[in-house]
């Protein structure tokens, strides 16, 4: 009989290990979420906010605003702006005649433009205007992102 509860008290207490390990494990696993991907060298798009004022444009020529970023991953980066539009809550969605990057791959440690020709259209009134910019890149932790651009025009 005491041999009985022995063997009783055994497959308790194994059974409870196993629950307790169980839990754990499929609650903590082996390492933080997202450590696996970041533990990986690749490329790290890195922006100074999302939403860039890029100044006063005069209407009469078309003017050149630049957005730095810099690749603070351990890969080259490569970044395209894929479209420029009017954000929703724009007094116009005017103004933006051309886009590119410079270069359109960064070294690690290295930086790079976002670079925007504006112009204000001819009759336009002074005001201030708001664009959205969507970027791609090759960053696996942002391969698509939005940025801002805030500029003023002037007559």
């Amino acid at each position: 009989m005491r041999f009985l509860l022995m063997l009783g008290a055994f497959f308790v207490a194994a059974f409870a290990i196993g629950v307790i390990g169980l839990v754990f494990f499929s609650t903590h696993g082996d390492e933080p979420a997202g450590a696996a991907v970041s533990n990986v060298p690749a490329p790290r798009l890195s922006l100074d906010g999302q939403e860039f004022d890029l100044g006063d444009v005069p209407a009469d020529r078309i003017v050149e605003r630049t957005v730095e970023f810099q690749n603070s991953g351990q890969e080259p980066l490569t970044v395209s702006v894929v479209k420029v539009r009017a954000d929703p809550d724009a007094a116009c969605g005017c103004g933006v005649e051309g886009f590119e990057v410079r270069p359109e791959t960064v070294a690690p440690g290295g930086a790079g433009l976002l670079v925007f020709q504006l112009k204000v259209p001819e009759g336009m009134p002074d005001m201030e205007d708001k664009m959205v910019a969507e970027l791609q890149t090759n960053d696996p932790a942002q391969p698509t992102l939005k940025i801002s651009i805030i500029f003023r025009m002037a007559t």
